[in-house]
């Protein structure tokens, strides 16, 4: 296996336990030569990519797609980090996903206007910049917003679209529905792990904010999460459930965690994040106290929420994943 990098990094985004995980299965080495490889594992962080890296890298590439199992391959990057492109695939794979609208970065009256006309539908949308992922740059407005409001939320936005277009034209911002999930407490985010054809792992984080993060959890949020988690795992255990989430990543990419919430049970699809992170994959998991706590003293939620206990031990965790992997090469 060899990983490939737009930067100097061996592994860009390297999870705690990730190569000791590797070095645990037999026949699967990394490489110093991308000649050597079976498997050329694209390593490159979304956000700090250029356009003419992503050329460079698929100059090279190029000479080896037909031999070898190509991993996050850069011919599907627009796809994946442009989240109107991967809506709009998804539309035409029968994948559900939020109403949306593409704002113009140059013309303020004009999206203002998109904005109103949306807004006269839905209850309430999130304005955010098509290639960030959702936990940044995200803002949202309902029909209470007033005008000047949206106007100076808009401007912050457009300052930093007009930037990252220098090294990414194709920078837009969108308006998205905002669709309101989970509890009257908690909003639930839903994340599976997907390689190839196989969902390798699932979980639901939980947040009283509107950005759902591991890192917000508080001793007093157990209750819900356990009731969260075990709903998906029931869910998990219906093969067309299941093959919708596949599907849904298997639609653009071969790799990636894909986000979505429920809406009575039914997955509404989100963004792919091919190279995640978060506090599940950090050293210590983030020093985050409650994980560590419900991991270390709270021994009998092994059996209630086997899929969170899976991250429990990075070393193994990443040992099957990669033997999914090498099985598939």
């Amino acid at each position: 296996m060899y990983p490939f990098s737009n930067t100097r990094f061996f592994l860009e985004n390297s999870r705690n336990g990730e190569l000791s995980g590797i070095n645990k299965i037999k026949n699967l080495h990394i490489v110093n030569s991308i000649i050597k490889a079976d498997i050329v594992f694209l390593r490159n962080k979304p956000e700090s990519t250029t356009d003419n890296q992503l050329r460079k890298i698929d100059s090279i590439l190029k000479n080896f797609r037909s031999d070898k199992l190509v991993i996050n391959d850069v011919t599907n990057f627009y796809s994946i980090d442009n989240k109107d492109i991967t809506f709009d695939i998804w539309g035409k794979n029968n994948v559900k996903y939020p109403d949306f609208c593409l704002l113009n970065s140059n013309d303020i009256q004009k999206s203002i206007e998109k904005i109103i006309e949306m807004l006269s539908s839905k209850e309430s949308i999130l304005l955010r910049i098509n290639n960030r992922t959702g936990g940044t740059s995200m803002i949202k407005i309902d029909q209470t917003t007033s005008q000047d409001t949206m106007i100076a939320k808009l401007d912050s936005l457009i300052s930093k679209t007009l930037d990252y277009q220098k090294t990414r034209p194709q920078t837009n911002i969108m308006a998205v529905e905002h669709i309101n999930n989970g509890s009257e407490k908690y909003n639930h985010s839903f994340r599976a792990h997907v390689l190839v054809n196989e969902v390798v792992s699932y979980y639901v984080g939980i947040s009283k904010n509107l950005v759902v993060s591991m890192s917000d959890l508080e001793c007093d949020d157990l209750d819900e999460f356990v009731r969260a988690n075990t709903k998906l795992i029931q869910l998990m255990k219906d093969e067309k459930f299941k093959k919708k989430i596949i599907n849904a990543v298997t639609s653009i990419t071969n790799i990636g965690a894909i986000d979505f919430l429920l809406i009575d049970n039914e997955p509404i699809f989100l963004e792919i994040n091919p190279v995640w992170m978060g506090n599940f994959f950090e050293k210590n998991f983030g020093n985050n106290s409650i994980l560590l706590d419900w991991f270390y003293n709270k021994p009998e939620l092994a059996k209630i929420i086997p899929n969170i206990f899976e991250f429990k031990s990075p070393v193994q965790y990443w040992k099957n994943f990669y033997t999914i992997l090498q099985n598939k090469c």
